[in-house]
């Protein structure tokens, strides 16, 4: 038997109902809301074995305390503490309990899929850096007795950086108590694997790529039956374009928006993300940045994609996007009829919300807030880091490259001496 699993109280309130159904989603606004009365962190060694000595009580052959120290010192973003908000004390913080993850390469993943990933005492070799895009990611072992256990809500975050965004989650269930838990935020029964000694899966899909279940010498792939979302920043004037040509379909094709209105004057002073279903650009939104909150506006899905799911994608990406440059507050000027769509993107109406009217439809003021990433970019980040191309933060850059070159001063080399 395997210990590296959900270990979830009896009492718990997030399981699906008697369905099967799941009624908070992991990363629906309700399990969302719920989580922001707790707090995650990262642990030191010392903090992994205490908590790991008190989970082994509740947890049947669990894994020890060094081998998921030496994991963690791989790669951070394998465990997270949780604890509840008003416990949390950044100079002395005192972990309840805890989320254990493996984000795994492409080898780690097959292995997991065909039982052949020794998991509890994983290789380094087949975990992915903290740097490094895991092709999944495996629930490794979780202790979180009763609320602490909407703490996985917060965890995923962490998880699901801009890097992650597209990667599926996977999850065994040592029990029925705890395949309940996943069901009820989302996860699905995976196929049986033909051949695979591996258990059979729980699945939260991120990806709109197939399924592929390898298992020994054989690859039994599940039929694509979603389309595959992706959105990608605007770099280029081609990029730009495309949201020239999506907006101009809809606003001013469909909504018959003035030209002057639709393209205001500050489109220039934008980030613009392109939202694609499978290569085909779909959808686009903008952002703009002010003192101390950022703006998003101009979300648009052509017709014929908007049942993809495509336009909630791009509104949380780019509620990601605002987070990791520091902010903790977007704003948005929703269209009255569209409400309920904002909400379920985690905005909410504030007490005095401001009404607007323009362009032939009435507006209202919406909020999203969220607390400040610990790794947000500011003027103490490596510089290197900074001159990235934006939204790629995690990935080096040309001009990194360029330092190969050497120095050169041309206004001085050139001085007549």
């Amino acid at each position: 038997m395997s210990a590296h699993d959900i270990h979830v109280p009896s009492g718990n309130q997030i399981a699906g109902n008697e369905n099967g159904r799941s009624i908070r989603p992991i990363d629906g606004p309700t399990i969302l809301q719920m989580a922001r009365r707790l707090v995650v962190f990262t642990p030191n060694g010392e903090q992994i074995a205490a908590l790991m000595e008190k989970a082994r009580k509740a947890i049947p052959m669990l894994t020890s305390a060094e081998i998921v120290q030496r994991v963690a010192s791989y790669n951070p973003d394998c465990f997270w503490a949780v604890t509840r908000r008003e416990k949390f004390d950044i100079n002395a913080p005192v972990a309840e309990g805890y989320f254990a993850f493996l984000p795994l390469t492409k080898e780690g993943l097959r292995g997991l899929l065909d039982g052949t990933l020794e998991r509890r005492n994983p290789p380094l070799s087949a975990i992915a850096a903290q740097n490094e895009k895991p092709a999944g990611v495996y629930i490794w072992h979780v202790y979180a007795p009763g609320q602490l256990a909407v703490g996985m809500a917060l965890a995923c975050q962490k998880m699901w950086s801009l890097q992650n965004r597209d990667v599926d989650l996977y999850s065994w269930s040592i029990h029925e108590t705890a395949a309940r838990y996943v069901e009820g935020m989302g996860f699905r029964l995976m196929p049986e694997i033909v051949g695979s000694t591996a258990p059979q899966f729980h699945m939260f899909r991120r990806s709109g790529r197939p399924i592929n279940l390898v298992a020994s010498s054989e690859n039994h792939t599940q039929p694509q039956t979603t389309p595959r979302l992706s959105v990608q920043v605007a770099r280029t004037v081609d990029d730009f374009m495309r949201a020239v040509a999506i907006r101009g379909a809809v606003y001013i094709g469909e909504q018959e928006c003035p030209y002057d209105e639709e393209f205001d004057g500050n489109d220039f002073s934008a980030t613009h993300l392109i939202g694609y279903v499978n290569n085909e650009p779909a959808g686009c939104m903008r952002i703009r940045y002010f003192a101390d909150f950022a703006k998003v506006e101009r979300l648009v899905v052509r017709k014929e994609f908007r049942s993809s799911g495509l336009a909630r994608e791009i509104v949380r990406i780019g509620a990601e996007l605002c987070e990791s440059k520091g902010f903790e507050r977007v704003c948005v000027y929703a269209q009255k009829r569209l409400v309920k769509f904002w909400s379920k993107c985690s905005f909410v109406l504030p007490d005095k919300a401001r009404e607007l009217v323009f362009s032939d439809f009435d507006y209202v003021e919406m909020i999203y807030v969220s607390t400040r990433k610990q790794d947000a970019i500011s003027e103490k980040t490596e510089p290197y880091v900074i001159i990235r191309p934006e939204g790629s933060w995690q990935h080096p850059c040309i001009l990194e490259r360029s330092i190969e070159r050497g120095v050169r001063r041309p206004s001085v080399e050139h001085v007549a001496t």
